[in-house]
């Protein structure tokens, strides 16, 4: 499927783009070439932006062109370059800019390779004009090469230790230590800018921004003419990489190409070896190639053909999104300018999920490696780092407990299950993460060596990935507040709710935890063995009542001695604690036609009457715990409330009119942005899926297609895939990184197309709608039992309300019955 964007542009409206490969060269660039490089929160080459700088392009990469006396430059910020015509494009991952006027055209393709860390940039100018022009290039590319902090944090002292060497074709910086307060390091990152073309000579460098500016601007330099040597070293400026070259007399219609390339290394000599080895056509073209492969064969693993080509080509885009948010963590795109790299826990799990789907290989190391995250006392670590298994207490060094947490884990893991049969997968084990925090984060010990949890005999103790999921669960069963729903801890998936940690209760997320516990007990019915190993302490957790106080002083000096448990009679236990509390529910959160969502710090519900929060209705539905008759109440009741198709479907609670200092920072927000009322993606595909599970599917379509015809909607302003949320005007924020992708993809895959996998068998259960044909056939491609298989439905006259039954399944030529354990070939389905 052909994934090319393409904007004719007329002005900037903020749109950036992301290039990075798995190495971990992460990028943004807009078609203004603003925009920053950089492999970590600490090694930034290019100055880093958040979403004010996409309108100001002079710290990004440019290039100066001086036509006839008259500077032009690539990012077009001159004033005689306002009527230029602009167009860009992009695919899977590379950008192409045109810039055109009456005197010449540009053409700059820019992407980074598979294998190098390198940003590459291939310029062409073509003369236009009827006459010849007297061109002069010169790059204007500063390096900023240092961490993300010392932007506003000893900035000109950080200056002081850099060292920028002039090599050929190229500038080299290098500062001799990381400045850092607490503790300075030697430095050995290297920032480069090399420019090579087969057309221009190079006669000058310019390394210093000081001796670049002369007086000027990066606006209007004046130091155009200021020549270092190369082979030279100058030491304490801020460093730019101005690389200029003869002016040409370029003919009507001939053009030059110029390479450029801007790097991250770990020494100079890789630098300089990377920095020029793609600067000329042949190599250039082939790792163009080869990145291009690179995408298009993780494109393939997930593909849909739905509704229309629109549609289709856009959630090709959405199945790239889980990977980009692996990669980018939320730190490291421009409206994702928090924290300092890594991601958070939930979306550690829910990126999983996509992962799953597309048959990832390395999936169950994620999977089984990310329990480590887990303290004893069921409590987490809140973010990871790059490396599996890597755990950091939370952001910014502020331990919090969000109460959704323990939710995650076993949705993905039963996900696992569910597609490969996989049960042993339970029995599997994993340390726990330890460090000085200590009875859900409450109180604290001396930070331990090691940092893992260990026996009474001082061995590092495993327990079994089920232990890990009863725990985190049985845990959050029972911390409950005075209304007895799960207390609301220092926020749940909403994390603007972090002002009611001493009375707020989610509501929400009770239904959650008690669907979970439902699953447990499912998924140790069908264990073999007739005894499960779990660790003492946890014992007092199957009580209906535990005092956890008395569990978290036994675990803070925890023993390692293990139980065993009959299966059966765990089970049952586990499915009687789901039960009560799901009665609980039904009695005491059920009002005004939907359920409740939260306590405030008061101790009193959120909502009234008049106002609705869509959290209690998606986990309600997505946990199956309101009955048929609550779900029909909730999605009427729901969509009188908080439907807005023309802002992108369903606003995420009502507008409360003043701010919440009793629920948290969300209701400090306008209205209509962000956790306060914006028509957020993650939530909204969550309740669509709930929607679907009790079969409303007019309702569910209604909810995941509103939010995707608005992100193809030109006034959003949404580049590609799907945001994070649509504000009030409708405009889509936080584009790329969100984990409404993956639920995108699975609502899709599992509910619409029916793809149905219970413990390693597959069943079909469709639930398209008329509009999801096209010329009477609706397909997906999608990994089943290791497999990349095509699944296409075919209908002769659907009904609007899409009532029909399979009439036959035909697999690789041959018919064949519904639930499915072995793939030999593509599917059809045909429908009446």
């Amino acid at each position: 499927m052909n994934l090319s964007r393409h904007k004719h542009l007329t002005r900037n409206d903020g749109f950036y783009f992301p290039l990075f490969n798995l190495k971990g060269l992460r990028a943004s660039i807009t078609p203004f070439f603003a925009g920053d490089l950089k492999t970590d929160h600490h090694h930034y080459g290019l100055q880093p932006v958040t979403e004010t700088d996409l309108y100001h392009s002079m710290f990004g990469r440019n290039i100066i062109f001086e036509v006839d006396g008259v500077n032009h430059f690539l990012n077009g910020v001159t004033p005689v370059q306002k009527e230029d015509d602009v167009t860009c494009e992009t695919n899977p991952f590379e950008q192409t800019v045109t810039r055109t006027n009456r005197l010449f055209r540009l053409e700059t393709v820019s992407f980074i390779p598979v294998d190098a860390m390198v940003e590459l940039h291939q310029v062409t100018f073509e003369n236009h004009h009827d006459q010849p022009l007297n061109v002069r290039v010169t790059t204007s590319i500063p390096l900023y090469g240092r961490s993300a902090d010392n932007l506003r944090d000893h900035r000109h002292v950080t200056s002081l230790l850099n060292e920028v060497d002039v090599v050929d074709h190229g500038i080299m910086l290098k500062p001799t230590l990381s400045f850092d307060e607490r503790g300075h390091q030697v430095n050995h990152t290297v920032y480069s800018v090399f420019a090579q073309s087969e057309h221009l000579d190079i006669d000058r460098y310019i390394p210093v921004l000081d001796d670049f500016v002369d007086g000027g601007s990066l606006h209007d330099p004046r130091g155009l003419d200021h020549h270092t040597p190369a082979h030279t070293t100058v030491k304490g400026y801020e460093a730019i990489g101005a690389i200029g070259f003869k002016t040409v007399t370029l003919a009507p219609g001939a053009s030059f190409v110029l390479y450029v390339s801007v790097g991250i290394h770990d020494n100079q000599e890789e630098a300089r070896q990377e920095g020029l080895l793609f600067l000329n056509q042949a190599a250039f073209t082939k790792a163009r190639a080869e990145m291009i492969r690179f995408f298009e064969n993780r494109l393939k693993g997930l593909s849909f053909v739905i509704a229309d080509e629109a549609t289709s080509q856009q959630l090709s885009w959405v199945s790239l999104q889980p990977m980009l948010r692996r990669y980018y963590g939320n730190s490291f795109l421009p409206h994702h300018d928090y924290g300092r790299g890594g991601r958070g826990w939930r979306d550690l799990w829910q990126d999983l999920l996509a992962l799953i789907m597309m048959n990832d290989d390395s999936v169950v190391e994620l999977l089984t490696s990310n329990f480590a995250g887990i303290r004893i006392d069921g409590s987490n670590a809140t973010i990871i780092g790059d490396a599996p298994g890597e755990f950091k207490a939370d952001r910014n060094q502020i331990t919090r407990v969000w109460s959704d947490h323990g939710v995650w884990p076993l949705l993905t893991t039963n996900m696992y299950i569910d597609e490969t049969g996989d049960l042993g997968l339970l029995l599997k084990t994993e340390p726990y993460f330890m460090d000085q925090f200590t009875h859900y984060t409450k109180k604290q010990r001396p930070l331990p060596k090691g940092r893992v949890q260990l026996d009474g005999k001082g061995d590092v103790y495993q327990g079994t990935i089920l232990e890990h999921l009863l725990l985190q669960n049985l845990v959050a069963h029972h911390n409950t507040g005075f209304h007895g729903f799960i207390r609301l801890e220092d926020a749940d998936w909403n994390d603007g709710l972090d002002m009611a940690h001493d009375k707020g209760e989610t509501i929400a997320f009770t239904h959650m935890v008690a669907h979970n516990l439902r699953i447990l007990s499912n998924l140790v019915s069908h264990l073999k063995g007739s005894h499960v190993m779990v660790f003492e302490e946890m014992l007092m957790l199957f009580d209906d009542k535990p005092d956890l106080e008395t569990f978290f002083d036994a675990v803070a000096a925890f023993k390692g001695n293990t139980v065993a448990l009959p299966r059966e009679s765990l089970a049952t236990r586990l499915s009687d604690l789901a039960e009560a509390r799901i009665r609980h529910l039904h009695q005491h959160a059920f009002k005004h036609g939907r359920f409740e969502s939260y306590i405030n710090n008061d101790g009193r519900l959120l909502d009234t009457a008049k106002t609705l929060t869509l959290t209690g209705q998606a986990m309600a539905l997505l946990a199956r715990t309101a009955s048929t008759e609550q779900a029909t109440s909730i999605a009427a009741t729901t969509k009188a409330a908080l439907y807005h198709p023309e802002q992108g479907g369903y606003r995420l609670n009502s507008d409360y009119g003043h701010v919440l200092t009793n629920m948290g920072r969300a209701f400090g927000f306008a209205y209509g942005h962000k956790e306060n009322g914006a028509v957020f993606s993650h939530m909204a595909v969550m309740y669509a899926y709930g929607l679907y599970q009790y079969g409303l599917v007019k309702e569910g379509r209604e909810a995941f297609m509103a939010l995707l015809k608005r992100a193809q909607d030109d006034a959003a302003k949404v580049w590609a895939g799907i945001p994070e949320y649509f504000n009030d005007r409708g405009i889509g924020m936080y584009p790329y990184l969100t984990g409404s992708a993956s639920w995108m993809l699975k609502l899709l895959r599992t509910e619409v197309f029916g793809i149905t996998l219970e413990k390693g068998v597959l069943w079909l259960f469709p639930k398209l709608s008329k509009s999801d044909f096209s010329n009477g056939k609706a397909a997906i491609t999608t990994y089943l039992f290791g497999r990349l298989t095509t699944v296409t439905y075919h209908h002769p006259d659907l009904h609007d309300q899409g009532d029909y039954e399979i009439t036959s399944i035909i697999m690789n030529g041959r018919k064949t019955d519904n639930g499915i354990t072995r793939i030999t070939g593509d599917i059809e389905v045909y429908l009446s």
